[in-house]
């Protein structure tokens, strides 16, 4: 749906995402003969292939629709902007999708009724665990490693390091001896992605009056400077009842709206985007919301990682190299399978697992002969 609420023209939906679909397809064709070094940003480079279809093309692209066409398309770039966890700008456009070369999982994506936790919850069955306790620092220069916490110190022999890619580029755990420059140079290079969420549970489904049993809703942006902002909007209800809840993203530059807002100014500006899409609709006050501030919470800082302009997926293979066979690392930005996903970072927990106990196999072997 458009801004006022009107559904876009079947055809020029089509045509849009025919045309941005090609588009990426000729960058695709473009990358294959070009170094690390000629790389540019996606944005840059999508538009510069736009603009050289329309002229070679020499298609009316906006005769037609001249304004619907454009709106449209910043449609496209803001759903592919939450999918990189970045503005285009920033991301590379030779290795912005570096992991599709690779085996990926297939199938429906689904929903977990009673949320990820679940899964949390379930994995640290029977394990000790110590909530509220900040990691400091962590000194691996013994055979015994010290693990400084808010607490106490701890000694292990091997540390698995789970923490946000941001942090560790904040260096909130201090590491003694440093980390290698290689590890450091990944930390640094590799991008820290943002976006936020925000969760409305309503009363009543009011969007059923035009998305009928679809569980998604588009919201194309009046203008280039909103592309992100609320792009599409997620059903996640779990009951038949009434009741309902809506789930949208902010990503890309329109994180830039909202930064200085409170939760509630966050709220209305969302509820405002939702009266403008269903006009003749009384849109109710949400009985909940949910806002989220990954980038600015201390223990996130972040998304998802992503590609930076002059940056391929060796970094993720960086990140994922244990150091001194004592520190290892796991999360979705050391997989260079399947990054920014859950997914990701629990394959590379499980990765990371079996490593550390072929390592003290190893050593207990050594140990008996």
């Amino acid at each position: 749906m458009d801004h006022r609420g009107k559904l876009v023209d079947p055809l020029v939906d089509r045509r849009i995402d025919f045309h941005f679909n090609a588009m990426l397809d000729v960058i695709a064709e473009w990358r294959q003969t070009k170094e690390l070094s000629h790389d540019i940003n996606l944005l840059d480079k999508f538009f510069e292939m736009h603009e050289q279809f329309k002229e070679e093309s020499q298609l009316p692209f906006t005769e037609f629709f001249p304004k619907e066409e454009e709106q449209v398309l910043q449609f496209h770039l803001g759903n592919l902007e939450y999918a990189c966890g970045a503005s285009l700008s920033k991301v590379s456009a030779l290795n912005w999708d570096h992991n599709e070369s690779l085996p990926q999982f297939s199938g429906d994506a689904v929903l977990m009724k009673d949320g990820y936790s679940q899964v949390v919850k379930r994995m640290s069955e029977n394990i000790d665990l110590y909530l509220n306790t900040q990691v400091l620092g962590v000194d691996y220069s013994d055979d015994l490693i010290a693990v400084k916490t808010t607490d106490k110190t701890y000694t292990a022999h091997k540390v698995l390091v789970t923490v946000p890619l941001a942090l560790l580029k904040k260096q909130t755990i201090q590491f003694t001896p440093t980390l290698p420059e290689k590890k450091i140079q990944a930390i640094t290079s590799l991008g820290a992605g943002s976006l936020e969420k925000v969760a409305l549970q309503f009363n009543k489904k009011f969007w059923k009056s035009k998305t009928d049993e679809d569980d998604f809703f588009g919201h194309v942006p009046a203008e280039e400077k909103q592309r992100g902002l609320f792009n599409v909007f997620y059903d996640i209800s779990t009951s038949t009842s009434d009741s309902g809840i809506l789930v949208t993203n902010v990503s890309g530059e329109a994180l830039n709206l909202i930064k200085d807002k409170t939760d509630k100014e966050v709220v209305n500006l969302c509820l405002n985007t939702l009266k403008s899409l269903f006009p003749a609709q009384t849109i109710p006050d949400p009985v909940n919301y949910l806002v989220t501030h990954w980038d600015s919470d201390p223990f996130a800082g972040m998304a998802y990682s992503y590609m930076p302009v002059g940056s391929d997926g060796s970094l993720y293979d960086d990140m994922a190299e244990d150091v001194n066979d004592k520190i290892y690392f796991a999360g979705e930005a050391t997989n260079k399978q399947f990054p920014q996903s859950v997914t990701g970072a629990y394959l590379s927990g499980i990765r990371e697992a079996n490593k550390i106990i072929l390592s003290l196999t190893s050593e207990i072997t050594q140990v008996d002969t």
